[in-house]
């Protein structure tokens, strides 16, 4: 075997020292955690005791009624839920439309705005538009975006319509 380099017996000292500490923890280590697991079966023990003293001093409490106020709340359902798709929220508003008896003019809600420098974008009816985009809406084209309102251009009639941000 030639002449080890020092890179070489660095490599072999730190594999000796590991092969010496598994030794250990196997030989000598190992019969010392017999004991500990005694001990982590009485640390258990007082565990379940704290916590059933725990819940115990909770259940004697009883709820204020901002607590019940916010259990309700909890329990009712949403009626504009954030999180629906844009065809969940097509159809909710289709539904609000024609419960208060909707009527021939289109509905626009403006209801987010985006800005990144360069880009403004607007969230109208649920869906993402830059200027000059046609809404989904057939004969509508946003003209402009500002933070507290749009300006959409109707084809049909030739006006502009400023529609006021929604929160």
């Amino acid at each position: 075997m030639g002449k080890l380099k020092k890179r070489e017996i660095i490599i072999l000292v730190i594999a000796a020292l590991f092969v010496l500490y598994a030794g250990y923890e196997y030989l000598i280590a190992r019969p010392a955690s017999k004991k500990v697991e005694t001990s982590a079966n009485v640390d258990s023990v007082k565990k379940n005791t704290s916590i059933s003293e725990l819940t115990n001093d909770l259940s004697k409490d009883k709820l204020n009624d901002f607590d019940a106020y916010v259990i309700r709340k909890i329990e009712t359902d949403w009626s504009k839920n954030p999180f629906w798709k844009k065809d969940l929220y097509k159809e909710w508003a289709a539904k609000e439309d024609a419960a208060k008896g909707g009527g021939t003019a289109a509905k626009i809600i403006y209801s987010g705005y985006v800005d990144s420098g360069k880009n403004k974008m607007a969230v109208i009816n649920g869906l993402e538009y830059r200027e000059g985009e046609q809404l989904e809406i057939e004969g509508y084209i946003l003209k402009k975006i500002t933070s507290s309102k749009v300006v959409i251009f109707n084809k049909n009639t030739g006006n502009n319509e400023e529609i006021p941000l929604q929160e």
